[in-house]
């Protein structure tokens, strides 16, 4: 499914609609792919939302790898730092299997879950997002 966006507030609030359905539906993985500044962490904004979590508290990361919202059953996952690391050194199944996960640049790490979402977020201009859905 590929959806356009206009605007922060829109891919905030795709981001809460596909929140609320992945909580409903149990899906613990979601895996954001896009260049810097597509998007990500707003969309991200809008997913944790759907959890409970206040738009000021989620950030885009420079140092800390896992936010953990253990109280909410969240983990913002943020590989953009990450080189050269392996899977077994970040563990991260284990955050998958506790709790929802919303992984920025997961392109990073190779195996994920079954019934992961995948959405990949293009730049088309300015405000414009193109935001396709994949499980």
């Amino acid at each position: 499914m590929k959806i356009y966006t206009f605007s922060e507030k829109d891919t905030k609030l795709l981001g809460k609609i596909i929140g609320s359905y992945i909580k409903a539906e149990g899906i613990k993985v979601v895996a954001l792919y896009g260049e810097m500044g597509a998007g990500k962490t707003v969309f991200t904004k809008g997913i944790a939302s759907a959890f409970g979590i206040q738009e000021k508290d989620i950030m885009s990361s420079s140092f800390v790898i896992v936010s953990n919202y253990e109280d909410k059953g969240f983990f913002h996952i943020d590989l953009y730092r990450l080189e050269n690391l392996s899977e077994e050194d970040l563990d991260l199944w284990e955050y998958f299997e506790t709790g929802t996960s919303v992984i920025e640049w997961a392109e990073k790490i190779e195996d994920l879950p079954e019934n992961s979402l995948k959405v990949k977020i293009q730049l088309v201009d300015e405000n414009t997002r193109l935001i396709s859905l994949e499980f």
